[in-house]
């Protein structure tokens, strides 16, 4: 059962500013709902005004950026997301791995920004978007702030968002060279569980190729020791030079779900296999176009 809350549904940027202010700790905003709410009724949080965002123009629409990319508002659902052929033709990384995000019912409440703004280190959208090195678009007291996200989380539950401040879009730079992507994610069960490691990679036609852990570390992380191995070596030697360096940047825990023993072996694991699918990807001309998918 929910403790009593009053609900306000913002029609701009600013009301929601407005809002927020006057409601002071005691105010949330509402995007998608489905970690809120259960933390909610799980008593963890108590607010006394929760403040939709969803009435906001532009809020839930995906758009062309200028000077190329994707423009994704912060309340645009899971599943609207991953279904839209921009985002799948060229950000099919993002798409795969908003897929694992719980089931297709909460995917089709949970959103983008509600993924990132919880913090979590194990956000499944969040190795993907470091990858592609999105931009958050905030609003705020201040107005529209732009923060990259390598600089967005600050440790678990912890961002760089400010007291009343928001996300609202995520913007994906194009890409200007064919690329592939694989997120890799391990769980307790095979589906409908939090990560207990994840690994995002991105091999660029130009040979780069990009690395990140989730639920390793205080926050998701990009593993640029790796990404420097592998700048010029794609051999077997260099992937598993590379996976151990992914090891030896995590960080994780031990807690119900695993031991830190565990993650290390299982970041290292995965992070040889998600480098060596993401290379075979881009060799089999997987990518149509400039995207990482067809």
């Amino acid at each position: 059962m929910l403790l009593p809350f009053d609900y306000v549904r913002a029609r701009s940027r600013e009301e929601a500013v407005d809002l927020a202010i006057r409601a002071g700790a005691g105010g949330r905003f509402l995007a998608g709902g489905t970690d809120l709410l259960v933390r909610i009724h799980d008593r963890q949080l108590r607010p006394q005004v929760l403040i939709d965002l969803k009435g906001i123009v532009g809020i839930q629409a995906v758009s062309p950026r200028a000077g190329g990319g994707l423009v994704v508002g912060a309340a645009t659902p899971l599943n609207r997301l991953i279904s839209h052929e921009a985002v799948r033709a060229g950000y099919g990384l993002l798409a795969e791995a908003a897929h694992t995000v719980g089931s297709v019912q909460i995917r089709n409440r949970a959103s983008l920004g509600g993924n990132i703004s919880n913090a979590s280190p194990a956000a499944d959208t969040a190795p993907a978007l470091l990858l592609y090195e999105a931009e958050i678009v905030t609003w705020g007291q201040a107005g529209e702030r732009r923060i990259p996200i390598s600089e967005f989380f600050k440790g678990p539950g912890a961002t760089a968002l400010s007291a009343g401040e928001f996300v609202f879009q995520v913007e994906l730079p194009a890409l200007k060279e064919r690329s592939f992507g694989t997120y890799l994610k391990l769980g307790r069960t095979g589906a409908v569980d939090l990560s207990i490691v994840s690994v995002a990679a991105l091999a660029l036609e130009g040979g780069e190729v990009r690395l990140a852990l989730g639920a390793v570390a205080p926050t998701p992380v990009r593993v640029r020791e790796a990404e420097a191995i592998l700048r010029n070596r794609k051999d077997q030697h260099a992937i598993r030079e590379a996976a151990a360096a992914a090891r030896r940047f995590a960080e994780p825990i031990s807690d119900i779900r695993a031991s830190k023993e565990y993650r290390l072996e299982m970041t290292e694991v995965l992070s040889a296999r998600a480098i060596e699918q993401a290379l075979r990807g881009l060799e089999a001309g997987a990518g149509a176009r400039r995207g990482d998918r067809p």
